[in-house]
């Protein structure tokens, strides 16, 4: 789809005005860069000075305006990018224009090996399901399943001989041992978007206990239609993080299961450790793409000697769905503009404002933009597991993701406001400027379980206080029609400033933001047990 740059007064310390011949120019000039460092070899750290613009906080925050966030995002959101797909040359080219930018801002490299890049491992599979058979086995007699009365995901290069052990909530997981087991649990409900990431919240609890497999009983209604659609979602291809096979997950109607736990030990109960299953010979996959996708970070460094080495930290996944097979009014890219071009250029408005300021904040700032998020939060998963600063330095994140739908106009919804000090604090912000014309809002959709689905979790997971800049879902998410011209930049630049507001009130205050203790409670319940 085009969109139609237009015609905008430049503000001060404005990026270029966009257009076609704007794209095509930075586009031809981040693909003809030569190629990155490999592995193990030390780049050339950027050697670009900060800005001498020597402007106030609050004047270069002014800075960011409907303009600035237009320009920025009609790159990001390009046609020329292809919808940034998790791996694709679109992506690197938006890794490539980051850090462009932020040699340009005066942004000093905070990846690996002296470069502004962190790349993770990623793996694209597909298995053949059909090759899958699993048996309950007990003192009664054995039940079989083949591949055709079941919907398989994962794989395995080994027959698997496991005992069977039965868990009713996701959160009962953690502390449960399951070396050498297959983590039983009824799964219940409709095939929804929900139902799938606590499918994959459930798995991804049982693979960190251990579990050698997953035994998900689906309620006897999806026998008709809900698992021949996940068997036929399951051809596609499936990712990973890393190189090892994922975890073979097995779902089964509560009718079967209750059948075979009969016939295996004389009564229809789900197991309590009596049972073995056996999931016989190979569950095999074919690879279809070992690559390395970006993580971008890069960082100002604090004034403050005895503050500098801790960290404010901003993220941002800047992937997204790439081409759909099924185009729309012969449109097939999905240009990402809001998810997450928004959050994307949010991260690069608060650099560049505060790198024109004429003193930096106390504390350091950490921009962590991370790729895979549309994949299942791999690239923020990668980051917080292989941190390129401390993250005992990490005193606080904030993660932006989709803040500029034309949707809710005045209304940004802040999650986790009620698990630290950083929700009062935005409040406050927000509160005394009324000129930003903002409501910064509870959870409005808690039943959406978004609280899983950005990167803020894994930050959560290690116990960093995060919150997480939301506008909600809109009638363009994960289609082709959210371009440039869907988005509302006047209120992703609102949001904008007063994420930058937020930032430099955390990064300049005497004390580490602090825990509320029940909200720390609960987020380890609701992440599996924290650090």
């Amino acid at each position: 789809m085009t969109v139609r740059p237009r015609a905008l007064s430049a503000p001060t310390a404005a990026p270029s005005l966009a257009g076609p011949a704007f794209v095509a120019l930075v586009l031809a000039a981040l693909l003809a860069w030569a190629p990155l460092p490999a592995a193990g070899q030390t780049a050339t750290p950027a050697t670009a000075a900060p800005s001498a613009a020597g402007l106030s906080a609050e004047e270069a925050i002014a800075t960011i305006t409907e303009e600035s966030f237009y320009n920025r995002l009609y790159f990001i959101a390009s046609d020329a990018l292809m919808g940034r797909d998790t791996p694709s040359p679109g992506l690197e080219a938006a890794a490539k224009y980051i850090v462009s930018e932020y040699k340009r801002m005066g942004v000093q490299p905070a990846g690996e090996d002296g470069t502004y890049y962190q790349r993770w491992p990623y793996r694209q599979i597909r298995t053949d399901a059909d090759a899958a058979t699993l048996e309950i086995r007990g003192d009664a007699g054995t039940l079989a399943f083949d591949g055709g009365s079941m919907a398989v995901r994962g794989a395995s290069d080994e027959a698997l001989e496991l005992g069977l052990v039965a868990v009713g909530a996701p959160g009962d997981i953690a502390g449960q041992e399951l070396e050498g087991r297959a983590l039983v649990f009824h799964h219940p409900g409709e095939l929804s978007q929900q139902w799938f990431q606590q499918a994959n919240q459930v798995a991804n609890a049982a693979g960190a206990a251990g579990a050698g497999a997953v035994i998900l009983v689906v309620d006897d209604a999806m026998a008709a239609e809900g698992l021949p659609q996940l068997r036929q979602n399951f051809q596609g291809a499936q990712w990973r993080m890393g190189w090892e096979l994922p975890l073979p997950q097995l779902f089964v109607t509560r009718s079967d299961f209750a059948q075979a736990v009969e016939a295996a030990a004389g009564d229809g109960t789900l197991p309590a450790g009596e049972l073995q299953a056996s999931l016989a010979g190979e569950l095999p996959a074919e690879i279809l793409v070992d690559g390395r996708p970006p993580n971008v970070v890069g960082k100002i460094e604090g004034s403050d000697p005895e503050l500098r080495d801790e960290y404010m930290v901003l993220s941002a996944h800047f992937d997204h769905i790439g081409v759909t097979s099924n185009p729309v009014d012969g449109d097939s890219i999905n240009n990402g503009a809001d998810d997450n071009g928004s959050g994307t250029v949010a991260l690069m408005e608060v650099a560049r404002a505060i790198s024109e300021m004429d003193e930096a904040p106390r504390r350091s700032i950490l921009f962590v933009h991370v790729s895979g998020e549309e994949k299942g939060l791999l690239g923020s998963e990668w980051f917080v597991e292989q941190p390129t600063v401390p993250l005992e330095s990490m005193v606080a994140s904030i993660n932006a993701d989709m803040i500029a739908g034309d949707q809710h106009t005045d209304t940004l919804v802040v999650i986790g406001k009620d698990y630290s000090s950083l929700g009062p604090l935005v409040d406050e912000i927000n509160d005394g400027m009324p000129e930003l014309n903002l409501t910064t809002s509870d959870d409005l959709w808690p039943e959406q379980r978004f609280f899983f689905r950005s990167d803020q979790f894994h930050f959560l997971r290690k116990e960093i206080p995060s919150l997480f800049f939301f506008t909600g879902v809109h009638e363009c998410y994960h289609a082709v029609c959210d371009t440039v011209d869907f988005v509302d930049h006047d209120k992703g630049a609102r949001i904008t400033r007063l994420l930058a507001h937020s930032v430099l009130e955390i990064a300049n205050a005497d004390e580490r933001p602090q825990w509320d203790p029940a909200g720390l409670e609960e987020v380890r319940e609701l992440t599996g047990g924290g650090r």
